[in-house]
């Protein structure tokens, strides 16, 4: 044990040195102080890794706080704001967080019966834990932006670490297939894109994955003391996921579901046999206003897509062929327009970060023989992502939210790879490849046509 601990203080004295540096970087006392605290979490969870394992999420770290910088210099030096688009959803949290802070209201159901970030706020409890860290960096001097954004590095390493335990035990992973999983999604330049901002996705994935895994947890046996520290530790989060982004308890009762399943040795399609006619007679859909996020969305995509072909995508009913036009579209998004990078000064850094991200998408459209051929499988792995992937592109599809489906797609993209004999896997991807061009150059042209 002495040895192996001996081993890692290379990663454990790497990680502090980063620690270090990117809080020097921010100029923040409060990034320094929160990084220490969680790091020091981080640090005794990798310990308990093998050493490729523990080298892994040294990297996933150290390439993630780079990307954070990367990404608040590009949109600075594009938009005059470190903020998407110059200015968002995460402005808006930012802006609700010290609203919060001046009213003196820290109860979520409160908040949004006061309306002072809106009755219809889908948010509270998130923009609430932004007011805690302004009020938190404010005991060491002022709020930067910079903490939230690594404090997602810390998040996502926590949802690789669960996405780990739960590919091993309900997939049957090896060491080798989780740890290329882990790292393909974790460092997928879209995924470090999205986790870069002040956006609320992967403190929400975050936030999911912990209620499968207490359940997970629950459902085993474990003595009486542990059952009711679990039970507690669920129910809070069931109330602060349900406050933060109220329709992710479906996405968690859906794989809490498949958990039980396996635990109970019932055949999972005789669970959703008998759960969704209920979902659909109970009212439940009303409850998570189903329509209204089907609606909104789709509105909201409408009003940003231009006059290209998402516009026409995206103006279909969902049914029976919008959720295919959907589906397509979800596994080519965001497209690889690499004409359309390098064109402005003020662009080089941020058009670096999208050539990253279309290389990204490109690997991706080459992968999905691989996952078409691995979901058909139907087992605990595929079900758990055509359930969450055709959950976001029927409602809350943007480009944020592919990071809720993304590592179970990683998930099924390594397995169908790796279970493909060398010659039909290399026959695959040139096939692929080939289509993908082809199918880009009609893309191209029906882009230009609606």
């Amino acid at each position: 044990m002495l040895t192996q601990k001996s081993d890692k203080m290379p990663i454990i004295i790497t990680m502090i040195f980063f620690v270090i540096v990117s809080s020097v970087l921010t100029f923040s006392l409060a990034v320094f102080v929160v990084q220490l605290f969680l790091a020091s979490i981080t640090i005794s969870m990798i310990m308990r890794k093998n050493y490729k394992t523990a080298k892994l999420y040294v990297v996933i770290f150290i390439v993630s706080l780079i990307f954070v910088f990367l990404l608040y210099m590009a949109n600075d030096m594009y938009y005059g704001s470190p903020y998407y688009v110059g200015g968002s959803d995460d402005v808006n949290f930012e802006y609700e967080g010290r609203v919060i802070i001046d009213s003196g209201i820290y109860n979520p159901s409160e908040i949004l019966e006061s309306g002072i970030i809106g009755r219809t706020n889908n948010a509270p409890f998130f923009s609430l834990y932004i007011s805690f860290l302004i009020r938190f960096s404010e005991l060491f001097g002022i709020y930067s932006t910079f903490l939230p954004r690594i404090m997602n590095v810390y998040y996502l390493m926590w949802v690789c670490m669960i996405l780990e335990y739960l590919l091993k035990k309900h997939a049957n992973f090896t060491d080798k297939k989780t740890d290329i999983s882990i790292a393909l999604f974790s460092l997928t330049p879209n995924i470090q894109y999205i986790n870069s901002h002040v956006f609320r996705d992967t403190f929400n994935l975050l936030q999911i994955l912990l209620i499968v895994l207490l359940f997970d947890k629950l459902v085993r046996k474990n003595n009486f003391v542990k059952k009711i520290l679990y039970m507690g530790l669920l129910a809070f989060l069931l109330y602060i996921t349900y406050y933060t982004r109220k329709n992710a308890l479906v996405f968690a009762g859906a794989i809490c579901l498949l958990v039980l399943a396996e635990k109970i040795k019932i055949k999972k399609r005789y669970i959703f046999i008998i759960v969704i006619p209920i979902v659909m007679l109970s009212g439940f859909l009303d409850t998570i206003r189903l329509k209204y996020f089907i609606n909104t969305y789709s509105n909201y995509v409408l009003g940003i897509a231009g006059d290209g072909l998402s516009r026409f995508i995206f103006r279909q009913p969902l049914l029976p062929f919008g959720i295919i036009y959907r589906t397509l579209y979800a596994f080519i998004t965001p497209f690889p327009n690499f004409i359309g990078l390098f064109n402005e000064p003020t662009r080089i850094l941020f058009d670096f970060i999208m050539l990253l991200i279309y290389c990204g998408v490109v690997i991706q459209i080459l992968f999905i023989p691989f996952i078409l051929k691995r979901s058909s499988k139907f087992d605990w792995l595929s079900l758990s992502f055509l359930i969450w992937f055709l959950g976001i592109i029927a409602t809350t599809f943007t480009f944020r939210h592919v990071l809720l489906y993304y590592p179970f797609m990683v998930a099924l993209g390594v397995d169908g790879y790796l279970s493909t004999s060398k010659k039909p896997r290399v026959q695959i991807l040139f096939i692929s490849g080939v289509t993908g061009f082809l199918l880009s150059i009609v893309y191209l042209l029906l882009k230009t046509s609606f």
